[in-house]
Formats: C-alpha cells, sequence, structure tokens
C-alpha cells in the first residue's frame, strides 16, 4: 500500500525514516491549519485523522499516535518551516499539491473557513512552492467534491 501512495505522491526515497518524517511532516501540517483558528473541533479531527489512515496506509491507533505527536511538535512555529522544508524535498509537485488538497480538506471539515486558516494554507503553499493559482483551484477543487 505504502508503495502505491509514494508512487502516487512522487517521492524520492522510499526509506523508513523518510517515510515516517513525511508521514509527522504532513500530519502537523494538517495539524496546524486545524489549529489556526484555535478551535480543533472534532469534524477537523476526523477528517485529518481520515487523511492520515488514507493516504499513509496507517491503522487508527497509528493514525492517532501520528496525529499526537504531530500536535506535540508543531506547537513550535520553526518547525513549519522544518516540515515543509522535508515535505518540498520529498514530494515532487504534484504530490506537494496534494498536501495542499489535505490541508483544505481539514479545512472546510467544519463548513466554516476562519481567516486564520486561509493565512495558514496560503502560507504553507507559498513555503511547499504550490502557486497561489493552484492553490485556489485546489480549494474550488475540494468544495465541489465536499
Amino acid at each position: 500500500m505504502w508503495n502505491k501512495v509514494s508512487q502516487l505522491l512522487g517521492l524520492s526515497d522510499s526509506d523508513g525514516d523518510t517515510d515516517r518524517g513525511l508521514e509527522l511532516a504532513t500530519a502537523a501540517l494538517l495539524v496546524q491549519v486545524s489549529v489556526a483558528d484555535d478551535d480543533f473541533d472534532a469534524r477537523e479531527k476526523q477528517v485529518l485523522l481520515t487523511e492520515l489512515r488514507q493516504h499513509f496506509g496507517l491503522s487508527d491507533v497509528e493514525a492517532e499516535h501520528l496525529m499526537t505527536e504531530a500536535v506535540d511538535q508543531q506547537a513550535d512555529a520553526s518547525c513549519l518551516y522544518r516540515f515543509t522544508r522535508i515535505v518540498t524535498s520529498e514530494l515532487n509537485q504534484d504530490g506537494r499539491q496534494e498536501i495542499v488538497r489535505l490541508l483544505w480538506r481539514v479545512a472546510l471539515a467544519d463548513h466554516r473557513l476562519e481567516n486564520f486558516e486561509l493565512n495558514a494554507i496560503a502560507k504553507i503553499s507559498g513555503l511547499l512552492g504550490v502557486t497561489a493559482e493552484d492553490r485556489i483551484r485546489l480549494k474550488h477543487e475540494v468544495e465541489r467534491d465536499a
């Protein structure tokens, strides 16, 4: 399963440590958007866990553990740069756009989009090298598919 996901996302290395780093970095970015409005509600948490399970082939327990670790690590503002650097180095442009799509899914899970969430996604997208045009296109795709 992981090989399929890594091919879809364009991973440059399938080493176990790299996989774990990418999983944690992705989870931390998703958490960052979830807590941007100071309201990490149950719907956002559920979507976040679902996306982690589906995209990384994790069990419920593994996804919960990863989310908990991400919550702990994302509190440090400097981690945003570290996590986006990991994602940028491990994923091609399509893979990075898929991460932005996940960010939109989490942000829109509660059917509200706060300015803090918009700003967080804009900042993360920029650090990932995803253009504003692509960021908005991905938002519209997620809204359409919801």
